[in-house]
């Protein structure tokens, strides 16, 4: 579990791939947090309840600069499945946060006196900047519950004008419009095309998912986040003919699109019977053996591989290997 958490999110911790899913999804686009201006913040956080130490961590935390002062906190939380009551979760990660501004400023009063009583000068104290928390949502279905805290809570009745609300931002990546999936610039780019092209794949919207053409900067991470939230080995097939060739990056399209085409991939991602039976009724039809040979066969041709790398790739039985070899 743990491995699956960090590879869903080293993408993301990057200053290019954060900067730029902060300005689209806040921003609609607008270049207003640069990535020369972040700097990691502390993910994990701890806290005393009931006499027990507690400790909470976050996806990923970065606060934004202007010199040297902190002027936000942007945080992403990952969620592959629906959290009923997150906004209650989320109000904890906030909260901390906060209260790590104000243990900052007391910090700085506490030095402030012995600087006045050494006649040094006095630090200013720093002002409270906004904590921004979001929700990356990478169900294939809209997020259902509700992004209020006061709808989770039983509230009294007579107290509800009383109780102050906090609302989570949940952006469902499946659901973005292709007006602002086209606003990203970095390779989060790809992400995003995946899951609104799978998405537009199942409710028959299109045949085949389309990727932009752009170079990734961050291929491996990439690859490793679509892994991780989706389940599918498609992508670490990808980077398994990635370390054999040198091409990938402008040629994994080809090979994603041929297993899409083949149903193989929209099986795996899921993991459901209904995608791995349309996978496989697929292949029935055309007869087992020849669609496996045809595999090898674009394997080795999109990306002039041997017969055995291309059946690696493929996971061809080694019992049946043999037989291929011969047609080929």
């Amino acid at each position: 579990m743990a491995e699956k958490d960090y590879s869903e999110k080293k993408l993301e911790e990057f200053n290019d791939v954060f900067a730029d899913i902060v300005n689209v999804l806040l921003f609609n686009g607008e270049r207003r947090v640069k990535e020369e201006e972040l700097e990691t913040g502390m993910a994990r956080t701890s806290y005393r309840v009931e006499g027990k130490h507690e400790e909470q961590e976050r996806d990923v935390i970065k606060y934004w600069q202007d010199g040297q002062f902190r002027i936000a906190a942007y945080a992403f939380e990952n969620q592959t499945g629906e959290d009923e009551h997150f906004p209650v979760r989320g109000i904890a990660y906030d909260g901390a946060n906060y209260r790590d501004q104000i243990r900052i400023r007391d910090d700085i009063r506490r030095s402030n006196v012995k600087r006045k009583m050494g006649g040094m000068a006095t630090l200013p104290l720093p002002d409270f900047y906004p904590v921004v928390t979001l929700v990356l949502y990478f169900g294939d279905r809209r997020w259902q519950g509700s992004a209020h805290l006061k709808d989770h809570l039983k509230i009294p009745a007579g107290l509800e004008a009383c109780v102050p609300d906090y609302t989570v931002q949940v952006f469902d990546i499946a659901y973005l419009s292709d007006e602002l999936v086209g606003k990203f610039h970095s390779d989060f780019r790809i992400v995003a095309e995946y899951f609104v092209g799978n998405r537009k794949v199942k409710e028959g919207l299109i045949r085949q998912i389309r990727f932009s053409d752009i170079e990734m900067k961050h291929f491996s991470e990439v690859m490793d986040l679509l892994h991780a939230v989706t389940n599918s080995q498609v992508f670490t097939e990808i980077k398994i003919v990635a370390s054999a060739e040198g091409s990938v990056k402008s040629m994994w399209k080809t090979y994603f699109d041929h297993l899409l085409d083949q149903g193989i991939a929209e099986g795996r991602a899921e993991g459901k019977a209904e995608g791995r039976a349309e996978g496989e009724a697929r292949g029935e039809a055309r007869g087992k053996e020849e669609t496996s040979l045809n595999d090898i066969r674009n394997v080795m041709e999109g990306f002039k591989v041997t017969a055995q790398q291309a059946m690696d790739v493929l996971k061809i039985p080694p019992a049946e290997r043999e037989k291929y070899l011969a047609r080929l």
